[in-house]
């Protein structure tokens, strides 16, 4: 580090080409040490690699959650939730692009149908989501 401030939840440093973040509740004042095997090390980075964290922070987030496999799974639906709010977004200017081009022509716009099926189908992906996340959670 080079001793500047940082935000928190801002990067701050790289560790093999992966982002470091700052936890908000302050400096980290404990640590712990843990010995792997080689073989070990190697899983570690291929779970670690596709979440682009470090291997130390999987090992938090894993016990802390119950398991790897749950911390793999939240990191899953809320990156799917953060993918679907951007279209949620994407789709709402659409339809707000028609809305006001037909209140000014009082025509109907021929994307009507096509943003309407479009929202349908986000809508349907977060129910999905939203129902997964149930099943996962019970």
């Amino acid at each position: 580090m080079t001793g500047e401030a940082v935000e928190p939840g801002q990067p701050v440093s790289r560790v093999r080409g992966l982002r470091q973040r700052r936890v908000s509740s302050g400096p980290r004042t404990v640590s712990h040490r843990v010995k792997v095997t080689p073989e070990q090390e190697a899983r570690l980075l291929l779970k670690a690699a596709p979440r682009g964290i470090t291997v130390a922070r999987l090992l938090v987030e894993s016990a802390l959650a119950g398991g790897a496999d749950v911390a793999n799974t939240r990191a899953e639906f809320r990156d799917e939730l953060y993918r679907l709010t951007r279209l949620l977004g994407k789709v709402s200017v659409n339809i707000n692009q028609i809305a006001r081009a037909t209140n000014t022509t009082f025509e109907l716009q021929p994307d009507t149908a096509a943003a309407i099926v479009s929202l349908g189908r986000v809508t349907e992906r977060l129910e999905t989501l939203l129902a997964d996340m149930d099943v996962t959670s019970s």
